[in-house]
């Protein structure tokens, strides 16, 4: 089996970020040609939010993996869960005050997990496509 180089774990989790901006730009358009502005602005807040945590999460796993473990371990964990507060946090006050439709928020927090679905598929068929070709 093939080693997994950087090249080709940066270029998924960069294709999983496309891939989500994407996603989001085509669910903020269906909701609000389906249901209203309100939905397609909460799918668009949900999805600004789930796409800033995500893209500072790979911030932080990239510099974890490619640093001393010890070291930079405590501050990932520090950075993590500050960010994880304050996402709880914000997400607390849009709901509480009811400024966002809760299930367009709730679509627009999915896009990141529907683009790496996306991406394992996309992975998948193109590994068993090539196993196919190599029998």
């Amino acid at each position: 089996m093939a080693e997994i180089t950087q090249i080709d774990a940066e270029f998924s989790l960069s294709r999983i970020q496309a891939y989500t901006w994407i996603l989001l730009a085509a669910m903020t358009a269906a909701g609000w040609l389906t249901f209203s502005l309100h939905i397609a602005l909460s799918i668009l807040i949900g999805g600004i939010v789930a796409n800033l945590s995500f893209a500072l999460l790979k911030k932080d796993l990239t510099a974890l993996l490619g640093g001393p473990l010890k070291v930079v371990k405590i501050r990932f964990f520090i950075k993590y869960y500050a960010r994880f507060t304050l996402l709880a946090v914000i997400l607390y006050v849009l709901i509480k005050h009811q400024d966002v439709h809760t299930m367009g928020l709730l679509a627009g927090l999915s896009t990141v997990v529907l683009s790496v679905m996306i991406a394992v598929a996309s992975e998948a068929k193109r590994i068993f496509f090539k196993a196919k070709e190599a029998s």
